[in-house]
């Protein structure tokens, strides 16, 4: 099933609305926060284990990428019944998705599993955020933080069935979240075969020309952003701090430049999928024109009560 179903519609402004933090986060500056994201989420040895077992269910590692990207840009920018229906699939998917680790193997996780699913989830935010101050055109105040874990965070979280108690209502919550896991991070051989889509030994090949600077680009300004105990972790020593001074400091203008130009603004969703790049394009019209698709006449009592006007997150 397609995680952004045709035709696709625009009847209301989501969950969010392009006053949120989540639209905030989601321009030019989300690429360094995928590549942070990769080293938080393969240094999970479940994870990182379904993520090479499960290609039925998630396809080639990049194939991966390519879903989530899809999946959170249908959270963030598409209707309420686009962010419902990508919810489903994912849902679906994670239901069949099970596997084992441990040294002996016998430890069995499911994908749906909610402390599993947060290892997904919180992730991304912090990598999005941090990605965001980085590069960003200004760092975001510990409430705007705040607000995101509280009122935007927990609502996906509540779409994947994740209880709103489960999750951190605050960054200060969401650094102990990483604290206590941090035992629980490995650097497995399964971690090891996934980290190179986002760190390529030369054995890997030559990439091609064209994708050569923007690779380049994506993967320093992310490592800059990358904790040091998780790129330890990797096998990889950190950059030194003027280093990662340096990297935020030549980067943060091209950042600034894209999402100051309309044309290059949404260029992530542009390399994502078509339906990503329509789906942001009739997000965007709508919120600065105000004008929606009329509800379906088969759904239209829920249609309504989900109107812009009824959305308790608009304007957050």
């Amino acid at each position: 099933m397609k995680m952004i179903k045709d035709p696709l519609r625009c009847e209301d402004e989501g969950f969010f609305g392009p006053d949120s933090i989540s639209w905030r986060i989601s321009g030019p500056t989300i690429a360094p926060g995928i590549v942070a994201l990769g080293a938080y989420f393969f240094l999970n040895p479940w994870n990182a284990t379904i993520g090479v077992a499960n290609t039925t269910a998630y396809g080639k590692p990049m194939q991966r990428i390519t879903l989530t990207a899809e999946y959170m840009y249908a959270m963030y920018f598409g209707d309420r019944a686009t962010a419902r229906h990508a919810a489903d699939v994912v849902n679906r998917i994670h239901d069949h998705v099970t596997g084992t680790w441990g040294p002996t193997g016998d430890r069995v996780h499911s994908a749906s599993e909610p402390r599993n699913l947060m290892w997904l989830l919180i992730p991304y935010g912090q990598t999005a955020l941090d990605a965001y101050d980085a590069y960003g055109p200004r760092r975001l105040t510990p409430e705007e933080r705040d607000r995101y874990w509280r009122e935007e965070s927990t609502v996906v979280g509540e779409l994947n069935r994740i209880p709103r108690e489960l999750m951190p209502q605050s960054q200060a919550e969401v650094d102990a979240y990483f604290e206590a896991e941090r035992h629980n991070l490995a650097f497995t051989e399964a971690a090891m075969r996934v980290t190179d889509v986002f760190f390529p030994r030369p054995i890997a090949g030559i990439i091609p020309a064209p994708s050569a600077l923007p690779m380049r680009i994506a993967l320093a300004s992310g490592v800059a952003i990358a904790p040091d105990y998780l790129m330890r972790l990797l096998g990889r020593e950190p950059y030194p701090g003027p280093v990662k001074t340096a990297i935020k400091a030549v980067h943060r203008p091209l950042f600034a430049a894209m999402a100051s130009t309309p044309t290059l603004r949404d260029a992530i969703p542009l390399t994502v999928s078509d339906s990503v790049r329509t789906l942001v394009r009739r997000a965007r019209t709508a919120a600065r024109t105000g004008v929606y698709d009329a509800p379906r006449a088969t759904d239209s009592s829920e249609a309504l009560q989900h109107r812009p006007e009824n959305n308790a997150l608009a304007g957050a």
